[in-house]
């Protein structure tokens, strides 16, 4: 009898132990994309008042920390890429386990699709929807309601497709997962691209509003049943077309979703308008998704348009706001870490397009003038581009383009030019013994901010500074050279200049 007990407990701890290293082996080899992307939700010690549904539009458009910084407002981005209406529906029923939040907003792009409910081009970013959902009977139903028979337990188990994961492993499988600083956000798809894009696309031809399509389709049944679980839950719905460039098909499909919520009263705020905010020159991605100037402008638009309409509470003086100011450090350093990461001018131009940034453009080759995408990029910064002239080598940009200054003739001596930022000095650090400049310094206030060594011939100087601390954030020179067909710029360098010593100041 004795040995019989001994026998079970060695088994019991047996099986025990395998179940063990199962696990380890589970949680080490799963891919991590999904708590990168959403442990940001799932650990949070709270409520949060605005959750984002959609798909890529949704994901790349609206900036939950910039949302926090502007207005207050405390939400995750749970969108994804490919993420159809009814993922949607069960992304945000699994969601209410966690949060309870006082408005949803759902973008609408994918109210056309039929049949299938999730889309087998995105397979990967549907794992990262349910891999780090906990289980739960929801997630179990979402599975089987989403998925056909032989793909569920891939989702539901995801082992089974990552334990053969071993002839990958490299360094990174090491590194400890932490949450993106985005809330679920992923401007410029910064998880696939070392490099953003900008691109100039075309702007709708819009067809008029009674235009539409009124066929039923699954993404219509979905987006009804996510209208009876806000009702059933007492949460408000917004609805909403983020800005792209839709063809006129598809703006018929948008009007019926728009029709849908009128029909339960629900709002729906369409951001696909012949006054659009945006600027179809600078602002996208690509044709069909905004970039990180694009969905900057469509944040600040969608906040101003929730906090007029909803009973959002600014948090930003409150117990929370240490906490939520942390994470904003933490997302101006993921954003600095991005910027620095450009080594083409454009790229680089769109994305000081942010209220975050203080900047210095320091111009010594002129034909930048003569690149008309250029120019376009530093309007998108507030510039007039009648004042880019011969004389004009100098620009000061407050708060990503909420002003900017033209300075001329800025090199043409030492001293201090007064700008809204300050006192803008130019003086000379070294010179040969013939008397020819080598180098100089920039300084404002007084304070050395970069060396400028000439014979590196560099076309343009960038000095960045963060509006909270007034440190130097980045300063960057740009060479460039003419393409020869066209009048087009074409990087040819990128450089870090060496910043001067600076003391830390708070802005006041």
């Amino acid at each position: 009898m004795k040995k019989g007990m001994k026998n079970l407990a060695s088994a019991l701890l047996c099986g025990l132990l395998v179940l063990l290293a199962v696990r380890s082996a589970w949680k080490f080899l799963e891919r991590k994309t999904s708590y990168v992307k959403n442990d940001g939700f799932y650990s949070y010690d709270g409520d949060f008042d605005v959750l984002f549904l959609g798909s890529s539009h949704m994901v790349m458009g609206v900036l939950p920390m910039e949302l926090w910084k502007e207005y207050g407002i405390v939400s995750y981005n749970l969108a994804n890429y490919g993420q159809w209406i009814p993922v949607d529906y069960w992304a945000l029923k699994n969601a209410l386990q966690y949060t309870k939040p006082k408005l949803v907003v759902l973008d609408v792009r994918a109210i056309d699709i039929d049949g299938n409910k999730y889309s087998p081009e995105h397979e990967s970013q549907l794992h990262e929807t349910f891999d780090g959902m906990p289980l739960s009977r929801t997630k179990a139903s979402a599975i089987w309601d989403l998925l056909p028979k032989g793909k569920r337990m891939e989702y539901l188990f995801d082992f089974s497709i990552y334990h053969t994961r071993w002839n990958e492993l490299d360094a990174s499988f090491w590194k400890e997962t932490k949450p993106s600083p985005e809330k679920g956000a992923n401007v410029d798809n910064s998880n696939n691209f070392d490099e953003v894009a900008v691109a100039p696309i075309l702007p709708p031809v819009l067809v008029d509003k009674g235009e539409m399509y009124m066929e039923e389709t699954t993404g219509k049944e979905y987006l009804r049943k996510i209208i009876a679980l806000c009702e059933e839950e007492e949460i408000e719905l917004l609805l909403t077309a983020l800005p792209h460039s839709p063809n006129e098909d598809y703006q018929r499909w948008l009007n019926s979703a728009q029709a849908i919520a009128e029909e339960y009263d629900v709002p729906y705020f369409d951001m696909i308008t012949e006054d659009a905010f945006v600027n179809y020159d600078t602002d996208f991605f690509d044709d069909a998704h905004l970039n990180s100037s694009g969905a900057k402008k469509t944040t600040h638009e969608l906040g101003k348009y929730v906090m007029e309409h909803y009973p959002l509470t600014d948090w930003r003086e409150s117990e929370i706001a240490p906490q939520w100011e942390r994470d904003y450090r933490k997302y101006v350093k993921f954003k600095l870490k991005w910027l620095k990461k450009q080594k083409d001018l454009k790229a680089y131009l769109m994305l000081l397009a942010d209220r975050q940034w203080d900047i210095v453009l320091d111009i010594y080759d002129k034909s930048i003038f003569k690149d008309d995408y250029c120019v376009t990029l530093l309007e998108n910064l507030g510039v007039d581009r009648a004042k880019l002239t011969e004389g004009a080598d100098c620009i000061v940009i407050g708060e990503g383009g909420k002003s900017a200054e033209v300075i001329e003739n800025f090199h043409a001596s030492e001293g201090v030019t007064q700008t809204a930022l300050g006192d803008l000095g130019l003086f000379i650090d070294e010179m040969d013994e013939n008397g020819n400049i080598l180098a100089y310094s920039i300084t404002l206030d007084g304070e050395g901010r970069y060396l400028a060594p000439l014979q590196e011939n560099a076309g343009l100087r960038v000095l960045v500074m963060d509006q909270d601390t007034l440190e130097t954030a980045d300063c960057a020179a740009f060479s460039f050279a003419v393409e020869k067909q066209g009048y087009t710029l074409e990087t040819t360098k990128v450089k870090r200049e060496k910043q001067k010593g600076q003391k830390t100041q708070e802005k006041e």
